[in-house]
């Protein structure tokens, strides 16, 4: 699915689900769910069975009732919290009303229990209440049970409701923030940190009133226990008064160290998701410098910390269990040692009103962690969304100015956006602030319809401008006016998950005229008719199926094809052939943009002969300024420029075939549809997670958790059902009684619990490993090229965090409820009449079909669901990576618009997901209750074993419709988190990998004496041809030739003719179908990958830095001493740039090195070629994108510490590789030419000799 154009039409245009137009009643009994479940009981559910969120409840009317307020409070005190609550006053109260409602009902049981046991325990026949008085009561309970089964889902739906409205205005707000928000200046936000606020905060936050509404009215629910306490048992009361005040205040203080410990943990998740964000976008650095095993462990050693603080929160919780199971023995004692009469009906009474109690108010410190965990990410956001932002820098349509841009002592620097970050992080987040910061100061205005160039090396300034124009940089002084619109193409390529029609005209109108003229200005005509299906061509993220000058063509394009007075271009021609260059500059600059204002960045004055002025750039000043004709002379490189493109010109057109169309076997989609199982769980996901869990460990905790609470539990019942027993002796069977039944219990629930949460910690631990170790190792070519990151992101955000604590959690209260559950069901078949034992069954009967037809559909929904967010996080982060053009570029309305739809339908489907939730809480509750009442009137009319028995079991039974409901629920959510099982495993266990320890032959005895004598030469091809996938085309074919120890190749060729194709048959990126390689006198198949790719060192065009200090960056793996890593910074210069001169070898690199320049990123990747010292180097356009300067730094370190190497240097321009011993030709994968120049020139007729002679000629001029 497309990410920015997705595929759901037919979804979008369907109506809007019917709940609206239904009333109160019908809302009530969930009956908009029936349709769907007709679907599901007979086949899987897809999405287009799925109903649209109501108008009422989407994101865009959530949103516009949020920003109304938040506009006016977001800067006060709880301003978030504020806004939040203002634009939802309304289904607040809604969920507050019906939530007092449910909790009262509830905590009535008691007298409900009280009036029940005088149908069962009294003293003579005469004392037993009529017939009549049982129906009418029979009739009031089941009313009183309907009613609390039917409000209680109502109520958590309306919940539920509130949250998904929270959700659709919380999304909508980080998108428009993120869109106004610097992240190229941020330190603390990079792409990990935002997908994790938008996936896992927003989802906490959207519960924060839910959590509000159980903590905050604990407190008039305590009231209401004591006045319950005291109406049923008088002065008894008060040693279980006392017990419940006890247990709330240790559920407070728990919980608030809970909160705490949460905060430090969404912190440590963060930094994990920003390493795994990194390694996802590099996959093919890694690769290619053999890293995958450094960045596994740093992800590894991210999330080892990030389980540090759930182990606390483990901890915590079994501390929890056991002072809470502690507590409720000591007070069921003390009471039992100090009331002053005791009995059986007083006793079942005090039992039912304290086990009610303590459910309610045993889950107060998790309503307290809820809080503070709901908390904690409505501060994160809120930080977030105080963040500074960029300026607005509204466009002033002034047509009485002469001027497009005005730099009115323009003072700007790099200075950190960042604030109010934690208290924990603020110094490390801010280290850089005291340390000196690059900046500018400049004054000038920019005519209209002029083409200015900015020129300079790196850190010259030029970024520093841009980045200012668009205002992402921090203003000290002065002002930028900006008079008309913008449109701007970056350095490097923005490329969405779409067709190349989409990704040029994205979100404007297609013009089939203008976009015929924009793909022609651009030179895209020839490629779009090398590829299969034209711009229909479906391109992967950031575009790796596409060449690096298609994709700078591309990007071009869209900024062309959007209509704007100003056009910022970023460098756009590096990259390049020659004769694209020079059509783009004469047709597109200097022609159809004519009467534009242009403004080019670059590193090189040549081809800036159309340009009205030029400013030469140094240390963020203007040193030097005027058209090209008053400065080309005061610039010594000017004129041997000139002379070098011309030389390539003519090279180009004597080398490379004419006429011929290079045909790439593009499919139309390379973006597979992300992976969405049918039907139930499969046997081998459920048999991964029997042995995730212990295997035949479990169910020997289980049994003995099970043997022991019903051996102890019927224990417990024969003794207090005695008859004929005096207070006193009483007193003294309960006091030993429940000690032998309940410490028993007490220990195994502790020890079950602790079992779960360390199986789970285990488990997580061990799949997040085996998940990041596949991915590291998947295939290039046969698994990056064909999804989208933010796929990844999200099954490495929601699906881990569901499995850490929430899934052993659920399995946990799984054992419990269905435990607690038989323990009632137990003792129906051992104490009443056996004419109850057919309304059993038959009452299982109905449940279990049930629970068939809603599991079915449960499970569907919730796959539904997971793959629906998918969407949402990928659009948001390509808009991270594109935010600069699209800040400037695009109408903020038509992103979000297009998010919106996105959003609405993950949102719809969450309304699905918990609509059948609570659907069968309400049916599953009404039939219990059904069973409830007619099981008690045939109790009443045909009595048990015992009176006491009788009332015992009926008592219990009264909680059996709930318990049955938490262990349905728990189930359920089991299934769910079965599904984040499912997705992981996937991950972990079926994509494509790369054997990278394994040898795919066995070394010969030939290759073994080869490699015992003395090696002539370092690469050797026989008739070799390449593909990235089977059944593909071949990207090179029938490739025969050698290259000697030390010698020096360079490798040209047109766009896409298979030149960086070479470096990836070398690494065994590629697969190689047919011929034989040989690497240093050995088979290229008898390696190990890992070890054939540490044979090179690789410099590419889009070099390999990462989050971490410039000594982690030069030696990830520690192998070098700290004077060998002085020695290469000393030879490659680093250490006189300004991002490294203060901190040196301990200098901050942010996220995908963000805050370098690509001269200093490409330099630091050249020292730590020097650092590997290997005997081959592979160059991929090393120099295309840097300044002059530097350029020359770079060739003098390849001359005089690389000479011994063999080197293969790919390039675009044939003057940047001339030195070379020979030169190879590539044209659509095929080498048309390969010699040396000294052998070309000894020809006569050679074009490339009358090439030499021409620019010899011109030097005398």
């Amino acid at each position: 699915m497309s990410s920015i154009y997705p595929t759901n039409a037919g979804l979008l245009d369907k109506n809007a689900t019917t709940m609206k137009r239904q009333n109160w009643f019908q809302q009530l009994l969930f009956t908009w769910v029936y349709p769907l479940l007709f679907i599901g009981k007979n086949q899987p559910l897809s999405q287009q069975d799925i109903f649209r969120i109501n108008q009422d409840d989407s994101s865009v009317i959530s949103y516009k009732r949020f920003h109304n307020y938040f506009s006016k409070y977001f800067r006060s005190f709880n301003g978030l919290q504020k806004s939040l609550f203002l634009a939802f006053i309304g289904q607040l109260c809604v969920c507050l009303v019906f939530y007092f409602i449910s909790i009262s009902l509830f905590l009535c049981q008691p007298f409900i229990t009280e009036q029940s046991q005088k149908f069962f325990i009294y003293e003579t026949e005469d004392e037993k209440p009529t017939l009549t008085n049982m129906l009418v009561f029979s009739l009031l309970f089941f009313v009183y049970m309907l009613t609390l089964s039917l409000l209680k889902p109502f109520q958590l739906f309306q919940q539920s409701l509130l949250s998904i409205k929270i959700q659709g205005a919380l999304q909508q707000q980080i998108l428009i923030k993120t869109l106004k928000f610097p992240v190229i200046r941020s330190q603390h936000y990079s792409s990990g940190e935002l997908i994790n606020l938008l996936q896992v905060d927003i989802t906490q936050a959207s519960n924060y009133y839910n959590a509000c509404f159980q903590l905050f009215l604990s407190p008039i629910f305590l009231i209401a226990t004591v006045a319950i306490f005291y109406i049923t048992l008088k002065k008894e009361a008060l040693v279980l008064v006392i017990g419940t005040v006890v247990q709330t205040i240790i559920g407070v203080i728990f919980g608030y160290y809970y909160g705490v410990i949460q905060r430090k943990y969404m912190i440590c998740k963060d930094l994990r998701m920003k390493s795994v964000d990194e390694a996802l976008i590099y996959s093919k650095q890694l690769k290619l410098n053999c890293l995958e095993e450094y960045f596994e462990e740093r992800i590894k050693h991210n999330r080892d910390k990030e389980l540090a603080y759930l182990k606390y929160q483990v901890y915590l919780q079994i501390l929890i269990l056991f002072m809470q199971s502690s507590l409720s023995i000591a007070t069921y004692e003390l009471w039992f040692l100090f009331a002053d009469e005791l009995n059986f009906g007083l006793i079942t009474i005090m039992m039912q009103n304290y086990s009610n109690i303590a459910m309610l108010f045993s889950e107060l410190p998790n309503q307290l962690r809820n809080f503070q965990t709901s908390r904690n990410s409505i501060n994160r956001l809120s930080n977030y969304f105080q963040q500074n932002e960029v300026p607005t820098n509204t466009p002033v349509y002034n047509t009485s100015s002469e001027n497009s841009i005005e730099f009115n002592n323009a003072q700007f620097d790099w200075q950190n956006n960042d604030k109010f970050v934690d208290d924990n992080n603020k110094d490390n987040l801010n280290q850089e602030e005291n340390g000196d910061i690059f900046g500018i100061n400049i004054n000038l205005a920019i005519g209209k319809g002029k083409f200015i160039a900015f020129v300079g090396g790196s850190a010259s300034g030029k970024s520093t401008i841009l980045r200012s124009i668009l205002g992402e940089t921090n203003n000290t002084g002065g002002q930028i006016t900006l008079n008309g619109s913008i449109s701007v193409a970056m350095q490097e390529p923005w490329i969405i998950s779409g067709s190349i029609k989409q990704n040029i005209t994205f979100l404007n109108a297609y013009d089939s005229v203008k976009y015929k003229k924009v793909i022609q200005i651009c030179g895209l005509e020839r490629d779009l008719k090398s590829f299969k299906n034209g711009d229909e061509t479906i391109l992967g993220e950031k575009g790796d199926n596409l060449s690096g000058g298609q994709q700078k063509r591309i990007n071009l394009a869209r900024a062309v094809y959007n209509d704007a007075d100003i056009y910022l271009l970023d460098d756009p021609l590096s990259a390049l052939d020659i004769k694209v260059k020079y059509q783009i500059n004469q047709q597109c600059f200097n022609g159809y943009l004519k009467n534009k204002t242009r403004i080019l960045f670059t590193n090189s004055i040549s081809n800036l002969q159309g340009c009205d002025m030029i400013y030469i750039l140094e240390n963020g000043r203007i040193v030097k300024q005027g058209t090209f004709a008053q400065i080309k002379y005061d610039i010594a490189q000017s004129e041997s420029e000139e002379q070098k493109e011309y030389m390539d010109i003519k090279f180009e057109e004597s080398h490379y075939p004419k006429g011929q169309e290079q045909k790439q076997d593009l499919r139309a989609s390379l973006i597979v549809a992300e992976d969405q199982q049918k039907g139930s769980i499969s046997n081998e996901v459920f048999k991964q997670i029997y042995k995730y869990l212990g295997k035949c460990w479990m169910f020997i905790i289980i049994l003995i958790y099970f043997v022991t609470t019903v051996s102890g539990q019927m224990f417990g019942n024969s003794k207090l059902a005695l008859d004929g027993l005096s207070s006193e002796e009483f007193r003294s069977i309960a006091l030993v009684a429940y000690l032998i039944t309940q410490i028993p219990t007490c220990v195994v629930i502790v020890i079950l619990k602790l079992y779960y949460l360390y199986r789970g910690l285990r488990t997580s631990k061990q799949l997040h490993e085996q998940v990041i170790n596949s991915l590291v190792n998947a295939s290039y070519t046969k698994f990056y090229n064909t999804i989208l990151i933010g796929r990844l992101m999200n099954r490495l955000s929601k699906d881990i965090y569901n499995i850490d604590l929430l899934f052993p959690n659920e399995v946990y209260n799984l054992t419990c409820w269905l435990t607690t559950l038989l323990l009632p069901l137990i003792a129906c078949y051992i104490y009443l009449n056996f004419i109850a034992l057919p309304i059993l069954v038959v009452f299982f009967i109905f449940i279990i079909y049930l629970t068939i037809v809603y599991y079915r559909c449960l499970r569907e929904v919730t796959r539904i669901e997971s793959v629906s967010k998918s969407p949402v996080f990928s659009l948001f982060q390509q808009i991270v990576r594109g935010s600069s053009y699209v800040r400037t570029s695009v109408p903020y309305e038509k992103v979000i618009v297009q998010q919106q739809e996105n959003v609405d339908i993950d949102l719809g489907n969450q309304v699905c997901l918990n609509g059948f939730q609570f659907w069968y809480q309400s049916i599953a509750g009404t039939l219990t209750n059904v069973f409830q009442t007619i099981l008690f009137i045939i109790c009443f009319i045909f009595p048990g074993r015992t009176q006491k028995m009788t009332n015992m079991v009926l008592s219990q039974m009264q909680v059996v419709s709930q318990l049955l409901l938490n262990a349905t629920v728990s189930y359920g959510n089991i299934q769910m988190y079965g599904i984040s099982f499912e997705r992981c495993l996937h991950l972990a266990n079926k994509i494509e990998l790369e054997e990278r320890n394994t040898s795919f032959i066995t070394p010969s005895d030939e290759d073994n004496h080869q490699k015992n004598q003395s090696i002539v030469n370092a690469i050797e091809f026989d008739k070799c041809s390449f593909q990235y996938r089977p059944n593909s085309k071949y990207i090179l074919s029938n490739l025969s030739f050698s290259i000697k120890l030390g010698e020096k190749i360079g490798i040209v060729g047109r766009t896409g003719a298979g030149k960086s194709s070479i470096i990836l048959a070398l690494t065994q990126i590629l697969d190689q179908t047919d011929g034989s390689i040989t690497i240093l006198g050995k088979n290229m198949n008898a390696y190990k990958i890992a070890e054939l790719r540490k044979q090179f060192s690789i410099i590419p065009q889009d070099p390999l830095v990462f989050m971490g200090t410039l000594r982690n960056n030069l030696d990830p793996e520690n192998k070098h001493e700290d004077s060998s890593l002085l020695k290469v910074c000393e030879i490659c210069q680093l250490f006189d740039l300004e991002s490294f001169k203060q901190h040196q070898l301990f200098s901050e690199i942010q996220v995908q090195g963000s805050n370098l320049s690509q001269g200093e990123k490409q330099l630091l990747n050249i020292a730590r070629c020097l650092l590997d010292n290997q005997k081959i180097i592979l160059v991929d356009e090393a120099t295309a994108s840097i300044d002059g300067p530097t350029e020359e730094k770079i060739k003098d370190i390849f001359e005089q510490h690389l000479s011994q190497c063999t080197i293969l240097t790919i390039a675009h321009k044939v003057t940047t590789i001339m030195t070379s011993n020979r030169i190879m030709v590539l044209d659509d994968g095929n080498v048309i030419e390969f010699d040396s120049p000294e052998n070309l020139l000894q020809n006569e007729n050679s074009e490339f000799k009358q090439i030499i002679e021409l620019i010899k000629h011109s030097e005398k001029l």
